[in-house]
């Protein structure tokens, strides 16, 4: 028994990919100074309630 051959053209429009990778590395840029900024806070927090 063969199976049928998938269809290879998606059935809607799809947007390209981008070209560049620059968007990606903003992103994980941004949530890493996210990221940061929450342990300094904590950090800070914690120095001022335990000393």
């Amino acid at each position: 028994m063969t199976r049928p051959e998938p269809d290879r053209a998606p059935s809607r429009a799809t947007e390209p990919l981008p070209k560049s990778w620059r968007p990606a590395l903003t992103l994980l840029g941004a949530l890493l100074a996210v990221t940061a900024a929450i342990a300094v806070a904590a950090a800070v927090v914690d120095r001022m309630i335990y000393g």
